[in-house]
C-alpha cells in the first residue's frame, strides 16, 4: 500500500491528506495547506498529479487558487452538484456520476454521500476511506447549513455503515479522533446507531 499522510492545518482542525507514491502524489481536500504541500513536494521531489475535494465548503477548499497557480499542470475532481461553493476561477472534473477514478498507479471508488452538502463524497482507496464532513469519529457532519440535507445524510451513513468493518476512516476534521474505522463507528457512533429510524435519526439532527 501506498503512504497516506494526515497533517491537521488551519484554525477549524481541518485535516489534509496525502496520498503517495514512490514518485508521485494526489492531495484531498488541501483546505489551508498550500505551504505543507509545496514543502512536501520541494522535500520529496514527487510530482503531483491531482486534488481530490469532499465537498465545496471553504474550509476544505480554501487553497486551491494557490495549488492551481504553483502546480498548473494538476487536475482537480469534485462534484458538480457543489459547483455554487467553489471560486468561479476553480475549473475542475465533474465526479457526481463517477463511480471510480483512475490516476497514474492510484484509483480511488468515489461513494456519493449527499447530506452535509448535496454534492459531498467519500473516496475509498485500497482500505482507506476519505469522508470529509460526512462522517467523523463518532459524529457526522453538520446538516443545519445551506444546502445540507438531513435525510440525505441518513441514507449516506447507511452506505458507509454497509462497508466492511476493518477499512479505516480518514474525517475531514480532527473531532474526537484522528481515525477510526467503519466496525468502531457502527458499534458507538450513535447517528450511525440511529439512521436505521427515520424519525430518531431527524430527531437528532434537526
Amino acid at each position: 500500500m501506498n503512504d497516506i499522510i494526515q497533517i491537521k492545518v488551519g484554525k477549524m482542525d481541518n485535516f489534509l491528506y496525502i496520498v503517495s507514491s514512490d514518485n508521485e502524489f494526489v492531495v484531498v481536500d488541501p483546505s489551508w495547506g498550500f505551504d505543507e504541500i509545496k514543502n512536501y513536494y520541494e522535500k520529496t521531489g514527487k510530482k503531483l498529479l491531482a486534488v481530490l475535494i469532499t465537498h465545496g465548503h471553504f474550509d476544505h477548499t480554501n487553497d486551491l487558487d494557490k495549488i492551481k497557480k504553483y502546480f498548473n499542470d494538476i487536475e482537480i475532481f469534485a462534484s458538480d452538484k457543489d459547483s455554487d461553493l467553489f471560486s468561479s476561477d476553480i475549473r475542475f472534473t465533474d465526479i457526481s456520476l463517477k463511480d471510480n477514478i483512475k490516476i497514474s498507479d492510484f484509483c480511488f471508488d468515489i461513494i456519493q454521500t449527499p447530506g452535509h452538502t448535496p454534492g459531498s463524497v467519500c473516496y475509498l482507496y485500497e482500505g482507506n476511506l476519505f469522508t470529509g464532513d460526512t462522517l467523523f469519529c463518532g459524529a457526522c457532519g453538520r446538516v443545519d447549513l445551506p444546502g445540507s440535507n438531513p435525510e440525505s445524510m441518513r441514507l449516506s451513513l447507511i452506505k458507509l455503515s454497509s462497508l466492511p468493518d476493518k477499512i479505516v476512516v480518514w474525517p475531514g476534521h480532527n473531532y474526537n479522533s484522528s481515525k477510526t474505522t467503519i466496525g468502531e463507528e457502527k458499534k458507538n457512533n450513535i447517528f450511525i446507531k440511529s439512521a436505521s429510524s427515520k424519525d430518531e435519526f431527524l430527531s437528532m439532527v434537526i
